[in-house]
């Protein structure tokens, strides 16, 4: 079992902002606590999911493909996607959503109602989509909550793990020019860094991204439950799209089972929400891209 360090040595975990300057680091705009492991795996442990590291550590999820055996994948998920329960020192019915990422690997993106809704600059964003890398996909959600300031909720970026295993590229169906441009970008985030401190893709392994669980249920499934009416469906996505956009970001492949939606505790399958409006939350930032 591979075993990470997060206390430096010292009886009790520090604060994230008194961790040692070495293994703190910014990229993307997001702060991080870089921690190794024994065996050669990276943890990089994001501000949101340091008071929680006991529950990120691989220990928690990974080991014997604990997050399939406990865990269970999301349907409709066209990745490798689960939510794994895990266990929290304060919070009982605490679980994590663990992605795969798909970084540098081909896509298609599959448009709602072919597209009669989008502009043309939206129609070229989709014709350019390609998967974000990690530290990317973590840095875009953190420009879209800052601009957002909670108007949009979404799921709580916790940690990305790296495993110490290595594969062969055509095991990860990754492509050279899209690996290519992912390291440029990195190296660009990182300029003022000095060389020996700045963190690099290692394409012969993968990326898994941890995000604290948000309960609901996504429109998609609370249509097919009989909870909202299918013009309710479109118009909660078209509103989130419209939001988004106002505040310049959007993403590619926008549907239904992206906005998730609160069933209220109470009997006759009522939705919570506010002045008739239903409180909804966006989840999938893979294809997340600034306009």
């Amino acid at each position: 079992m591979e075993q990470f360090n997060y206390k430096f040595g010292r009886i009790y975990q520090p604060a994230f902002d008194d961790v040692p300057a070495d293994y703190r680091l910014n990229l993307c705009g997001v702060d991080y606590v870089h921690i190794t492991g024994k065996q050669g795996g990276d943890l990089f442990v994001t501000r949101h999911g340091w008071g929680c590291v006991e529950s990120v550590l691989p220990s928690s999820w990974f080991v014997d493909q604990r997050f399939k055996k406990v865990g269970r994948a999301l349907a409709g998920a066209t990745g490798a996607v689960y939510r794994v329960p895990v266990a929290h020192k304060a919070r009982p019915d605490f679980a994590m959503v663990v992605k795969f990422s798909r970084a540098a690997q081909d896509i298609r993106v599959t448009i709602v109602d072919h597209g009669d809704h989008l502009d043309a600059e939206e129609r070229a964003k989709i014709a350019q989509a390609e998967f974000l890398s990690p530290f990317e996909e973590f840095g875009n959600l953190q420009q879209l909550r800052v601009a957002a300031r909670s108007g949009i909720p979404t799921k709580h970026p916790l940690a990305i793990y790296s495993p110490p295993t290595r594969y062969l590229d055509w095991q990860l169906g990754r492509k050279s020019h899209l690996c290519t441009r992912m390291d440029r970008a990195l190296e660009a985030a990182q300029a003022d860094v000095p060389e020996d401190r700045r963190i690099r893709y290692d394409w012969e392994r993968i990326y898994i991204l941890l995000y604290r669980w948000i309960d609901g249920i996504d429109s998609e499934a609370a249509m097919q439950q009989g909870l909202i009416s299918n013009d309710r469906m479109i118009q909660l996505g078209e509103d989130a799209r419209v939001r988004m956009r106002r505040l310049g970001w959007m993403v590619c492949d926008h549907k239904p089972r992206h906005v998730i939606i609160r069933p209220a505790r109470s009997e006759g399958g009522r939705l919570l929400g506010r002045q008739h409006q239903l409180k909804w939350a966006l989840i999938d930032y893979e294809l997340l891209v600034p306009m």
